[in-house]
């Protein structure tokens, strides 16, 4: 997106949310750092590559404004986020798909799941709006100074507070093993956005991702098969023999153990809830919503305890978080929350993760090296041993 239309759009946007009508954007500054790519070398391929004048991802920026003809300069510190017309559904994932010659039976857009990650371009947009109104939604974001987009390229911006000292968020995911209370702060925030929106009727919130059903997860079975293969093939080491047959089981039992699924309450899940995008400030902070999506609870649960939970953690202790998650539901307002139905939907949100999300993952990783991979995948094989 071009920096005089990102400046445009930012001006009109600090009006209204300053409460300054009068005031003008001197000039607006950004950079992407190089460290950022270095990082996370999907960066370009996901949002374009960074210049002075074209802005794509996240840029932390400074802007050099006035609010009146009597007042001085101020400098505001700003983190722009560009998400592009084109999601991963159609952008990195068919990249990797071609460049590593990846086995499937036709384009991954065409695939029912990958709903989950096209068309979000205006997701967040959307995220920052519902907070105004959803308290529990607002205390886990940054603060939003406005959005805007361009209609001839259907990208969108968010003007966000740049935030600075946050403790546990790592991009990279390779920092992990949090201790209990960590997750419990990070699953009662999560419990309380998810309570606000529980119960979601079908047609509501359809910029959102669409939830999953279980014809939706039998109709993209050649999908499943083909990531589970060609991971089995690409990294025997990480997804072994006997980690392949189990989830070849999974698969072929999903009409069997997914129908459960279909019963439980929507919400809206952020569907990326994890380290790389959750941190402390103290209180939770959450960023990036480009995914979320209409699903359960327990979708945000399971990959949070994934990406986090230490290798030390016991059946008790994961018990603890997950019955930590249902009870902060229960304290935030929602209803019919009962333990047993909790617990199964969880034992089916960990299938899931291992077929869908493990998958994709073990996909981005056959082109990029991923500091996590090869814990996530450990974590959600103990999570079956424990829960299957």
């Amino acid at each position: 997106m071009h920096r005089e239309l990102i400046s445009r759009q930012l001006e009109f946007a600090l009006r209204e949310s300053l409460d300054a009508p009068s005031l003008r954007l001197l000039d607006l500054h950004g950079e992407r750092p190089p460290i950022d790519e270095q990082r996370e070398p999907w960066l370009p391929i996901k949002y374009g590559a960074a210049s002075a004048d074209e802005w794509f991802g996240v840029v932390p920026a400074v802007a050099r404004l006035q609010r009146s003809a009597d007042t001085p300069e101020e400098r505001l510190p700003l983190a722009v986020k560009v998400n592009p017309r084109q999601g991963l559904a159609r952008g990195l994932i068919p990249w990797i798909v071609g460049r590593q010659r990846i086995a499937l039976d036709r384009p991954y857009w065409q695939y029912r799941r990958a709903a989950q990650c096209d068309d979000t371009a205006g997701r967040e947009r959307h995220i920052y709006a519902l907070a105004a109104d959803t308290p529990q939604l607002r205390r886990v974001l940054p603060w939003c100074y406005g959005t805007g987009g361009d209609d001839a390229s259907g990208e969108q911006v968010v003007f966000l507070d740049f935030l600075t000292e946050m403790s546990r968020l790592d991009a990279s995911g390779a920092i992990a093993d949090w201790p209990p209370e960590a997750i419990d702060g990070a699953l009662r925030a999560a419990a309380g956005w998810h309570a606000a929106f529980w119960g979601l009727e079908l047609g509501e919130f359809s910029w959102a991702g669409p939830r999953p059903s279980t014809s939706d997860m039998l109709a993209d079975e050649p999908l499943w098969r083909g990531l589970l293969d060609d991971a089995h093939r690409r990294f025997p080491d990480i997804v072994s023999d006997a980690v392949w047959r189990r989830r070849h089981r999974l698969i072929d039992t999903l009409a069997e153990w997914h129908a459960f699924k279909d019963l439980l309450p929507a919400t809206l899940a952020h569907n990326d809830f994890n380290q790389r995008n959750v941190g402390f400030r103290p209180d939770v902070v959450v960023l990036d919503w480009e995914l979320v999506e209409r699903n359960t609870a327990q979708r945000d649960l399971v990959e949070m305890l994934v990406f986090v939970l230490p290798a030390s953690a016991d059946r008790a202790q994961i018990d603890r978080h997950v019955e930590a998650h249902r009870l902060a539901l229960i304290d935030n307002g929602a209803s019919d929350v009962d333990r047993e139905q909790w617990i199964e939907g969880f034992r089916c949100e960990v299938k899931v993760e291992a077929i869908d999300r493990v998958s994709l993952q073990l996909l981005f990783a056959a082109e990029f090296p991923l500091a996590y991979i090869g814990r996530i995948n450990a974590t959600v094989e103990r999570l079956l041993d424990f829960y299957e």
